[in-house]
């Protein structure tokens, strides 16, 4: 398997290459997002010829980052891979942060058309 065949588990695209900084430690990076990932050359060894290397890969990020790609995709808004679901795939971070907004918007409309008719 060469470097570019590799799925990054964060943005689904076929774009992870493998870094060597050293003989004891593998780099694995994104070129689309910000997907890294660092292991032991050992840990690497045991997985790189595995038939099943991009759902290992898949597996060690979800486990790291405590998420499950599978069910709910990334944020519309911020790109995350929360996995929480949300509303119109917005996850909710992000919804309270919009509706904020709404908020602060409704309420200097409001003054301004409290000001117009005074």
């Amino acid at each position: 398997m060469t470097e570019k065949e590799i799925e990054c588990p964060k943005c689904k695209k076929r774009s992870v290459f493998v870094e060597h900084p050293d003989e004891y430690e593998v780099w694995l990076k994104c070129t689309e997002c910000d997907y890294f990932q660092g292991m032991s050359a050992d840990d690497w060894h045991r997985i790189h010829n595995s038939p099943n290397l991009d759902d290992k890969i898949r597996k060690m990020y979800e486990k790291e980052h405590g998420v499950s790609q599978g069910a709910g995709g990334s944020c519309r808004t911020c790109g995350s891979s929360s996995g929480e679901g949300g509303f119109f795939g917005i996850c909710s971070k992000c919804c309270y942060k919009i509706l904020i907004i709404v908020f602060i918007i409704m309420i200097i409309g409001s003054y301004m058309a409290w000001m117009a008719l005074l």
